[in-house]
């Protein structure tokens, strides 16, 4: 079920989204990470102990267990996570193992998907995941209009005593708010 990327709704020009987004964003992985604070009225259950934690004004555009794909109010950025056993302890290998799998746990419909940065492996104090890797990526979405270009982050969140992990793919179109890319990392931290 490939995603389709649209334009901004709800009035909104794109073009002023596009110059917001020009002007503000920057795709910086798990660096720096802003203060969002998730207001939403609660918690998707994954399984096994894990949720997430919507921002607000995002909502569930699909569920299952062990699965989720979230959408922005725009349909310009979505977060799909899917919480499985790893193929190992290292989070690097393990990211890299999913994202060469993209086609088989994905259906953000990502096509030409390039990795313009090194994954960037640390460590994290959460009780459900220890270690993260994570790695910026353009690719081609689609639209009614035919390929689209998107950018985004993978992250893999493991945890190497359980061989746990969640692997999280974060697309946002050119017509994205600037927010969405903290909204995402927020909505990370709070599994």
């Amino acid at each position: 079920h490939p995603r389709r990327w649209g334009r901004a709704r709800h009035g909104v020009p794109p073009t002023a989204i596009a110059a917001a987004v020009t002007a503000a964003i920057a795709l910086t992985g798990t660096i720096n990470r802003p203060a969002v604070t998730l207001t939403s009225t609660g918690a998707i259950d994954l399984g096994q102990g894990i949720s997430i934690t919507p921002a607000p004004g995002w909502a569930v555009g699909n569920h299952a267990p062990g699965w989720a794909r979230l959408d922005n109010a725009y349909a310009t950025a979505e977060m799909e996570i899917k919480v499985k056993p790893a193929d190992g302890t290292d989070p690097v290998a393990v990211l890299q193992g999913d994202i060469n799998g993209l086609s088989n746990v994905s259906t953000t419909g990502l096509t030409n998907v390039k990795d313009p940065s090194a994954p960037v492996p640390k460590p994290l104090q959460s009780g459900h995941f220890q270690q993260e890797a994570s790695i910026d990526y353009s690719a081609d979405g689609t639209s009614r209009m035919g390929p689209t270009p998107v950018t985004g982050w993978f992250i893999e969140l493991l945890n190497p005593s359980n061989h746990r992990s969640a692997f999280i793919i974060f697309t946002q179109n050119e017509d994205a708010p600037a927010q969405a890319n903290s909204e995402g990392l927020a909505m990370v931290d709070s599994m």
